[in-house]
């Protein structure tokens, strides 16, 4: 399996328009980072139906109808179709990306043949805190990276204990990591 690392950002333009009857129906938006070979792909999380019924590709189209059942919105399912991005080019590629808030994983399968890329993920993805002001961070980042995998600081995944009122504390930031 090759390493991918997958950051996405809460999309601020969510639901605004863009012309005559069009709305932005990203509710995330984010990348797909492939470290060998180097492949960096994009991701726009929307609704399961209007993921299904949309999309902007040729390659996508087939995609979807291929599909027997025609998928519905789930409370808190979210799909992507998946582009390449090469020297400021985006072009469309055999995949897709489920995002799942409510058990916190994402799914990524991406077949681009053209680059030797043929791989299936399914990864925890976690929420990340913004640790530099004005740095632009992620909302959301998953990993293959073990470095990631575990708390970033064992003082937050431990159990304080504060002598004054001998209370036990537990950490809530085990889950959170720098981004």
């Amino acid at each position: 399996m090759k390493e991918i690392t997958a950051r996405l950002w809460e999309n601020k333009m969510y639901g605004t328009t863009f012309g005559k009857g069009q709305y932005r129906k990203a509710i995330y938006n984010g990348t797909l980072e492939i470290l060998s070979p180097y492949a960096k792909y994009l991701v726009d999380f929307e609704e399961v139906e209007a993921w299904f019924h949309f999309p902007k590709s040729p390659v996508h189209v087939e995609m979807a109808n291929r599909l027997k059942n025609t998928p519905t919105n789930e409370d808190g399912v979210l799909m992507s179709w998946i582009y390449r991005y090469e020297a400021g080019i985006k072009s469309a590629v055999d995949g897709y990306a489920s995002l799942d808030m409510n058990y916190s994983r994402i799914t990524i399968q991406i077949d681009d043949s053209a680059h030797g890329i043929d791989e299936y993920w399914e990864l925890p993805i976690r929420s990340c805190i913004a640790r530099i002001p004005g740095k632009p961070t992620p909302a959301l980042i998953a990993t293959t990276r073990s470095e990631l995998n575990s708390p970033q600081k064992p003082s937050t995944n431990g159990v304080f204990v504060i002598s004054k009122h001998l209370r036990t504390y537990k950490s809530t930031l085990s889950s959170d990591l720098r981004c």
